[in-house]
């Protein structure tokens, strides 16, 4: 039984070659689709876009910079690439019927101990076998590999969220995407990129154990994934966001302000952020920015109904105002700065400011469904807010110390 040198899938490309090429093919023919279905406007798909399209605007980097930096991260992508599977010939050759002569021992053992070898044919055992080996073990492989990305991802991700250097310098970079697109799914920045998508998908793939085709099905699909997740779209007849509870609006929250501290997981599963408390679902981000809307709904009526303007916080000029506000307006997480995701100190202090005045709250009323705030309870350097909010957000984003960044918000869904 001597080993086999596997023909190509097709005679013109060998399949290492082909595992480093149709990754790429698939980005970019799977983003062009859904970037010519969000210019066509079609009806049909508009209904399941996450955002508006005119909210779109408030993204941080223009489309032409984000393909150009995609397509600097997949130069060094398939680099890696080359590196890991072409240079590396020694899976061409396969020891099929060796293997496949293990699986029958294995199986015949098995029906010796249960007593049931003589109810089997060797020809349905060797059969057996071969399901064994070409089908169950290709998939036990090709889930080793995304438990193995899921987790590398999940980890790392959260790093380059909570150590603020890694923030401001790498990862804010792909958080300028307030309404994340097709095109934007791997922008980042290139050492984030190398080490958080390059190398755990290589990773993965020697881990796995996994052949070339392996490799090449893996790949392909990965980037399948991650293009999808970014897609904008919320689609309840794609098969990858129905079957998959990681997919565009689970992600989309992520890149909103009251999600950036949660909804970690990429580009397969959610298991670690519900092993680690970091999940968020799209109910509870509904009632979060519902609440946010009440809340600024009850601050201009109150401003209305007062002879004194009121305002979250002590009143300041218009122009102040509105800059201290922006968190309900601008979606500034993506400003490379790495103050939106890590200006704890300052926003404590603007909290801590508001909470000796939180006994207005105690005196606000409500009257015929209105929100009425009495003179007597609010002076000018009181704030009005809607009770429940702040815990209700402290209770979502209470890891990582509760800070939350990313300025925005979604549309309810």
């Amino acid at each position: 039984m001597a080993p086999t040198v596997q023909a190509p899938l097709l005679p013109f490309i060998s399949d290492q070659s082909l595992a480093l090429l149709l990754p790429l093919i698939v980005y970019w023919v799977y983003s062009l689709f859904f970037h010519w279905i969000s210019i066509q406007e079609f009806p049909w798909f508009e209904k399941y876009r996450i955002h508006d399209k005119e909210e779109e605007t408030r993204n941080r980097v223009s489309l032409r910079e984000v393909i150009k930096a995609v397509i600097v991260q997949q130069v060094l992508q398939t680099a890696l690439g080359f590196i890991v599977v072409v240079a590396d010939d020694s899976e061409m050759v396969f020891d099929d019927e060796l293997s496949l002569a293990r699986y029958q021992m294995w199986i015949s053992s098995a029906l010796s101990l249960a007593g049931l070898q003589a109810t089997l044919s060797p020809a349905i055992i060797a059969n057996m076998a071969h399901v064994c080996y070409y089908y169950i073990e290709s998939a036990v492989r090709f889930f080793i590999a995304m438990s193995f990305l899921d987790t590398w991802q999940y980890f790392l991700h959260r790093l380059f969220h909570n150590v603020p250097y890694l923030y401001k310098h790498f990862h804010s970079r792909h958080h300028r995407l307030y309404v994340t697109y097709s095109f934007g799914a791997l922008y980042n920045h290139p050492f984030e990129g190398f080490l958080m998508d390059s190398v755990g998908a290589s990773l993965a793939f020697l881990v796995s154990g996994m052949g070339n085709r392996g490799a090449l099905a893996f790949f392909s699909f990965s980037t399948l994934k991650t293009v999808d997740d970014h897609c904008g779209y919320n689609l309840p007849f794609n098969p990858l966001q129905r079957i998959f509870w990681n997919n565009a609006d689970y992600h989309d929250i992520h890149h909103q302000n009251f999600g950036i501290k949660s909804n970690f997981s990429q580009p397969f599963g959610t298991i670690w952020d519900h092993v680690l408390g970091t999940h968020m679902s799209r109910e509870d981000a509904n009632q979060i920015i519902k609440i946010k809307e009440e809340r600024k709904a009850a601050r201009l009526a109150a401003s209305k109904s007062s002879s004194t303007p009121v305002a979250v916080g002590p009143i300041k000029s218009s122009s102040t105002y509105n800059n201290d506000n922006k968190d309900e307006d601008v979606h500034s997480s993506g400003n490379n700065s790495g103050t939106d995701s890590h200006g704890e100190a300052e926003d404590e202090k603007r909290a801590s400011a508001r909470r000796p005045l939180a006994a207005a709250f105690d005196n606000t009323t409500t009257s015929g469904g209105a929100l009425n705030v009495s003179q007597s309870s609010v002076s000018s350097s009181s704030a009005v807010d809607l009770p429940g909010f702040r815990e209700r957000l402290a209770t979502r984003v209470r890891v990582d110390n509760g800070f939350v960044s990313g300025k925005g918000q979604g549309k309810a869904l």
